[in-house]
């Protein structure tokens, strides 16, 4: 099998910038985790989603 090529970047971050992207995905997280909850609902009714009128 030939040997591909890739590509190799490097990033430096800051910690303050270090800090937000793990915020970031700690939210991302949370809201992956709400999804999956509101798909496995088996209610056969459509949900409002809170504040919305």
């Amino acid at each position: 099998m030939p040997k591909t090529k890739g590509i190799t970047i490097g990033l430096e971050f800051d910690d303050k910038s270090k800090l937000k992207l793990r915020a970031i995905a700690k939210h991302v997280g949370a809201l992956a985790d709400e999804l999956d909850a509101i798909v496995a609902m088996n209610d056969d009714e459509p949900t409002q989603l809170e504040g919305s009128n």
